[in-house]
C-alpha cells in the first residue's frame, strides 16, 4: 500500500478517527492490527516472518533482562507464524505457501523453545550474551537468506566459472520481504540496547508488536530506537491540535518532495541511466543531478509522511534528514543524510570495532568496513558496495588530507561555498555509482564525459529547464525551513505568506500527475 495512494489516505483516515475515540489499550490494538493489514496488502506472508521476528526480540529481550517466561506461553506466540501460514494457504490455495516454509514455521515453536530452554541453563553473564548473539545471528541470518543468499551465490559461481569450475548449485526463488532491512535493524537495536541496560523490555507482547510493526515507519523507517519510540507507546498520548496541524503540513510537504520534485526528476533519471540510452556529457551531467534530487525528494519525502502520520497519533518519530546537499564534507553529509541509519552504523558497529580509538590506520580500517556494511545494506548489488566504499574512502581521504580537513569544518570566507560545491560533485559521483544498473553502465556513464558535441548541448536545454521548474521550488522550501529553523512552520515569515505558501505547496502536488512509482527506499 503505497504512502500516495488512495487506499492508504483512507486507512490513515480510518484509524484516526478511531484512535482518538478509544482508551490507551485498545489504541495499541488498534495500531497493530492496522499496521499487520497494511503490511499484509503488500503480500500477506510478509507477516510470519514478521510474527516470528517480534516473538523472537520479546522474549530475547525479556531474557537479557533476566525475565524467563513459560514455555507455554513462548510456544503460543512462537506458533502464530505457522498459524498464519496455514491458514492463508488453507483460504488462498496450496501454491501461495511453499512447503518448505510451513515446515519451517511449523518447526519454529519446539527449535525456539528448545534453545530458549538451553540458554537458561547458562550462568547469568554467559546467558544474557547467548540471548543477545542469539537475536542477532538470527536477524541477520533471516536477512542474509532473502535478500543476500543470491547475491553471493551468484557471485561466487561466477568468480569459479573464470577458473573453470561450474559449481552445480541453484539460487534461491524467494520474495524479498518490504522493509526486512530497516525492521530487522530496529529489532537488533533493540536487543543491544536491552542488553546496555539503555532500553527496559516490556511485558506485553501486544505492545511489543505494535512498536516493531508501526505502519507509517515499518517498510522504509526512520530507524528508531527503543528508548525512544517504546514509551511513546506505553503511555497514553494526549490530543493536541499542533500535532494535528503539523502532521498534515508534514505529510502534504512530503507529498509535494515525492510527488512534484521525485516524479518528475525520476523522468530525466530513468532516461539517462537506461542502458539503451546513447549518452553525451551533457545526459550524464543533466542524469545525475535529476537522480540527486530524485532520491532526496522522494526518501526524504517519505519520511515526512511517515513522522506526519504518526504524529497524527501523537508519536514523533525521528528526523532523517537535514539539507544533505549543503554538507561541506563526508562528515557532515552523513550527519544529514538518512540520519538513523548512519547513526545505527555509528553506534553498533564503528564504535564497537573500536571507533576513532586505535590510532589512525585502526580509524580508517572501522571507517571503511561501517560504510561497506552502509552499502551492502541498501542492496544486494557491486554498485552498492562500490557506493559504500566510496564513501568511506572519501571518509579516510578527509580524515588523512589537513587541506580537505579545515575546509569541512573552517566556515569562514570562500570556505563555505567551496566546501559545500567540492562536497556535492563527490556526492554526486557516488550517486551515479547507486543509480547505475551494473558496474559495466557505471563506466559507460564516466566515458560519455568525453563527447560534448554542440547537438548535445542544444539537445539538453528543454530537459534542464524541466529540471529547473522541478527543483527550484524544492529550493526555497528549503531555503524557507533553514530561515526559520524550523522544518514545518515558516516562523519568519508573516502568517499570510506562510499560508500562501502551503496553498502553493497544495496547487503542486494536486496539479501533478500521480504516477505508480514505489518510493525507491522500499526496495530495501
Amino acid at each position: 500500500m503505497s504512502f500516495i495512494s488512495w487506499q492508504y489516505a483512507f486507512l490513515l483516515a480510518g484509524v484516526f478517527a478511531l484512535y482518538w475515540l478509544l482508551p490507551w489499550r485498545g489504541r495499541i490494538y488498534l495500531l497493530l492490527g492496522s499496521s499487520y493489514f497494511f503490511y499484509g496488502v503488500w503480500d500477506a506472508r510478509f507477516l510470519a516472518l514478521l510474527l516470528a521476528s517480534t516473538s523472537l526480540d520479546f522474549f530475547f529481550g525479556l531474557a537479557i533482562a533476566g525475565h524467563r517466561q513459560s514455555l507455554g506461553k513462548l510456544i503460543l506466540n512462537a506458533a502464530l507464524p505457522f498459524a498464519w501460514l496455514a491458514g492463508f494457504r488453507l483460504f488462498s490455495g496450496t501454491t501461495t505457501v511453499d512447503n518448505w516454509a510451513l515446515g519451517i514455521a511449523a518447526a519454529f515453536p519446539f527449535l525456539f523453545a528448545l534453545v530458549y530452554s538451553a540458554m537458561w541453563r547458562l550462568q547469568a553473564g554467559q546467558r544474557r550474551r547467548a540471548f543477545l548473539l542469539g537475536a542477532i545471528v538470527t536477524h541477520l541470518g533471516i536477512l542474509f537468506f532473502f535478500k543476500y543468499f543470491n547475491f553471493f551465490a551468484g557471485s561466487l559461481a561466477e568468480l569459479l566459472g573464470n577458473f573453470g569450475w561450474q559449481p552445480g548449485w541453484t539460487l534461491l526463488n524467494v520474495i524479498l520481504p518490504v522493509g526486512i532491512s530497516f525492521y530487522t535493524f530496529q529489532s537488533i537495536a533493540y536487543a543491544v540496547d536491552v542488553y546496555r541496560g539503555e532500553a527496559e523490555p516490556p511485558r506485553d507482547f501486544p505492545l511489543y508488536a505494535a512498536y516493531l510493526a508501526f505502519f507509517p515507519q515499518l517498510v522504509a523507517g526512520p530507524i528508531e530506537r527503543p528508548n525512544e519510540l517504546l514509551p511513546q507507546f506505553q503511555r497514553p498520548a494526549a490530543w493536541l491540535g499542533e500535532n494535528f496541524s503539523r502532521g498534515l503540513r508534514l505529510i502534504l510537504i512530503g507529498l509535494f518532495k515525492k510527488v512534484f520534485v521525485a516524479d518528475n526528476c525520476a523522468l530525466l533519471a530513468n532516461y539517462a541511466f537506461d542502458p539503451e540510452t546513447t549518452l553525451n556529457g551533457w545526459w550524464a551531467t543533466l542524469g545525475v543531478l535529476a537522480f540527486a534530487f530524485q532520491i532526496y525528494g522522494d526518501f526524504s519525502g517519505y519520511t515526512d509522511i511517515a513522522r506526519g502520520s504518526a504524529r497524527l497519533f501523537g508519536i514523533q518519530l525521528s528526523r532523517n534528514f537535514f539539507f544533505p546537499y549543503m554538507a561541506r564534507g563526508p562528515s557532515d553529509f552523513w550527519q544529514r543524510w538518512h540520519i538513523t541509519l548512519s547513526t545505527w552504523i555509528r553506534d553498533y558497529i564503528y564504535i564497537p570495532l573500536g571507533g576513532n580509538r586505535g590510532g589512525k590506520w585502526l580509524t580508517m580500517r572501522n571507517l571503511l568496513i561501517a560504510m561497506l556494511l552502509a552499502g551492502l545494506w541498501h542492496g544486494a548489488a557491486w554498485t552498492f558496495v562500490l557506493w559504500g566504499a566510496f564513501h568511506g574512502l572519501l571518509l579516510c581521504l578527509y580524515r588523512l588530507s589537513p587541506g580537505l580537513k579545515r575546509l569541512e569544518t573552517e566556515d569562514y570566507g570562500w570556505r563555505m561555498p567551496v566546501s559545500v560545491a567540492v562536497m556535492f560533485l563527490f556526492t554526486l559521483f557516488g550517486w551515479a555509482l547507486f543509480r547505475s544498473p551494473g558496474i559495466g553502465h557505471f563506466t559507460h556513464w564516466l566515458q560519455a564525459f568525453g563527447n560534448w558535441e554542440t547537438s548535445g548541448y542544444v539537445d539538453w536545454i528543454k530537459p534542464g529547464g524541466w529540471l529547473l521548474i522541478h527543483i527550484v521550488p524544492l529550493l526555497l522550501l528549503q531555503w524557507a525551513t533553514a530561515k526559520s529553523r524550523d522544518e514545518i512552520e515558516f516562523t519568519h515569515f508573516p502568517w499570510v505568506v506562510r499560508e500562501a505558501g502551503y496553498l502553493i505547496l497544495f496547487l503542486l502536488v494536486a496539479t501533478s500527475a500521480v504516477s505508480d512509482a514505489e518510493f525507491i527506499y522500499f526496495q530495501f
